[in-house]
């Protein structure tokens, strides 16, 4: 391979043009998107690398050793000398022992490594035989990662008591090729889900002299935690790691960078949270209050048998499906796309629709003005006493309503599921996004009370109880705040407490009453408010 060809750089570029030039094409060339071309253009980096460095380092010893000569002796007696480049060592004849050494790196290879280190040995060249083999480690970049896995174990390299001398770079780069090596090992195992045979590898990695440095093995847990960081894995495996390394959120011993270890921690509190929820679901006791709202939530089941698991459901249960559900989408919002449903609070559509009596509450007062505004005609002027009669005659027809709306209820209740698919195609979702109204179990009994308000006051009650219940859902505002101990203690009377009302429902209510007045007194030929008056 031309390195210069790959770099597109001229064959006497120095080690600064080499570094921007590799760093350039780095940005178009990433190890996830071209793995091969990558590794092509490492490998052409580091060979033009050596070749510069090799370079200036000879030709300053060439430069040099004249210049030494030359305060002693005769300065006209080099002059001859213009060619100052550096000569191969070829041309000289080196000492037996570089011979020897130079001899059992020819033809050598990563299984024969053991043998010839052997041979060295024997023939006293080991320290010349370690020399040759970390320039044969650069001179052939595709033999160096087997040959620095091999001298890491036998030759104590990268470990303050190695025997060979080796100038920064070249550590740095014998390293660097180790580490990426190891990474490489342990990624293909997390990649097949041999989380065993990664922990054992890792252990094995670990123990190397050469990590237990500190610079390295800062460095190596750095490269773990980034590996952590970018695939995927189980708890168990995560606790095992962290023993290997010694690694302690509560005593504050982890790796940097800090982020990093944060996120692995909450990705790592996420995963024990979901399995232990999912066992739950799967193998629970039932007596638990979260049992069934984890199986709820994490089964795929249909709807009638959510309605089925749901209908046992205590405060107890809907308490701790509310929970489970704040944490998947407020704490650990990544694991939403393993449930079954995208929404996680769909559930919320099976609650329990009681009748509230504070609803009733606003009923009565509503029939009690409909019927004094209804009767108006018949006596100018109704003394406070006979108002009184009214609004008393109609909490009687107002308590029968209730009951039976109860009674509807219970029965719409049963019959939830067709309910829920009625109307998910009748009302539009944008005004029914939770689901809480329902054709069945709300729209009977509104028509009920639309044809109640109709039939006391005609069309001038039918738009008068439409539009207070249209302001009420779309109009958020309200005149006060509710106060719930005097909701519990007055409950019927609480419904009509003003912190209930928007503003825009009292102008509106105020207008229809004075219109429908007016109706009734001055406009006697107008039929649609005198339904009544046949009957009365």
């Amino acid at each position: 391979m031309d390195c210069w060809a790959v770099l597109q750089l001229a064959d006497d570029a120095d080690e600064r043009t080499i570094k921007r030039t590799y760093a350039r094409m780095l940005k178009s060339c990433r190890p996830d998107d071209d793995a091969e071309g990558f590794q092509r253009l490492r490998e052409a980096y580091e060979q033009a690398l050596h070749i510069a460095r090799w370079r200036a380092e000879h030709e300053v010893e060439v430069i040099d050793a004249p210049v030494a000569e030359l305060a002693d002796g005769n300065p006209h007696e080099y002059a001859e000398f213009d060619d100052t480049r550096p000569v191969s060592p070829a041309l000289f004849d080196l000492p037996p022992e570089q011979t020897r050494a130079q001899a059992l790196i020819n033809g050598l290879g990563a299984h024969t490594l053991d043998e010839r280190w052997e041979q060295a040995q024997h023939q006293l060249c080991a320290d010349a035989f370690q020399a040759a083999l970390l320039r044969h480690c650069f001179d052939a970049p595709g033999e160096r990662a087997a040959i620095a896995a091999w001298a890491v174990q036998h030759l104590e390299w990268l470990t303050p008591w190695q025997r060979v001398a080796m100038s920064p770079w070249q550590h740095e780069a014998l390293s660097g090729e180790l580490l990426q090596a190891y990474r490489q090992a342990l990624q293909e195992q997390l990649e097949q889900k041999a989380e065993r045979e990664f922990i054992n590898q890792l252990k094995t990695y670990n123990q190397q002299p050469w990590l237990r440095v500190f610079d390295l093995q800062q460095q190596w847990q750095r490269i773990v935690l980034q590996l952590l960081h970018d695939t995927t894995w189980s708890v168990p495996l995560f606790e095992r790691v962290c023993q290997v390394f010694g690694w302690d959120d509560q005593k504050g011993m982890h790796p940097e960078p800090e982020w990093m270890w944060r996120g692995l921690v909450e990705r790592c509190e996420q995963e024990s949270f979901y399995d232990t929820l999912l066992e739950k679901a799967q193998n629970g006791p039932r007596n638990a209050p979260d049992t069934l709202p984890a199986r709820v939530l994490l089964t795929r089941m249909p709807t009638a048998e959510q309605h089925r698991l749901m209908s046992q459901f205590g405060d107890d249960q809907w308490n701790a499906c509310q929970q489970l559900s704040q944490k998947f989408a407020w704490r650990y919002p990544s694991l939403l796309e393993r449930l079954p449903q995208p929404d996680v609070f769909f559930w919320r559509k099976f609650l329990p629709r009681p009748v509230s009596e504070q609803t009733w509450g606003r009923v009565w007062g509503g029939l009690a003005i409909a019927t004094c505004v209804a009767s108006i005609h018949l006596k100018k002027g109704p003394v406070p006493l006979e108002l009184f009669m009214f609004m008393l005659m109609t909490f009687l027809p107002t308590v029968v309503a209730m009951r039976l709306t109860q009674g509807w209820a219970a029965i719409t209740s049963r019959l939830l599921v067709a309910d829920l698919w009625l109307s998910e195609r009748l009302l539009p979702q944008r005004f029914n996004p939770r689901q809480y109204w329902l054709v069945l179990r709300h729209g009977i009994p509104q028509v009920g009370m639309l044809l109640m308000f109709g039939f006391l006051l005609g069309l001038m009650g039918i738009v008068t109880y439409l539009g207070m219940v249209l302001i009420h859902l779309f109009s958020h505002r309200r005149m006060g705040s509710v106060d719930e101990s005097f909701n519990a203690k007055w409950p019927w009377i609480s419904g009509l407490h003003w912190s209930y009302w928007s503003p825009w429902q009292l102008v509106f209510l105020v207008v229809m009453v004075v219109l429908a007045l007016a109706c009734q007194l001055y406009l006697p030929a107008f039929p649609l408010t005198r339904l009544v008056e046949s009957r009365l």
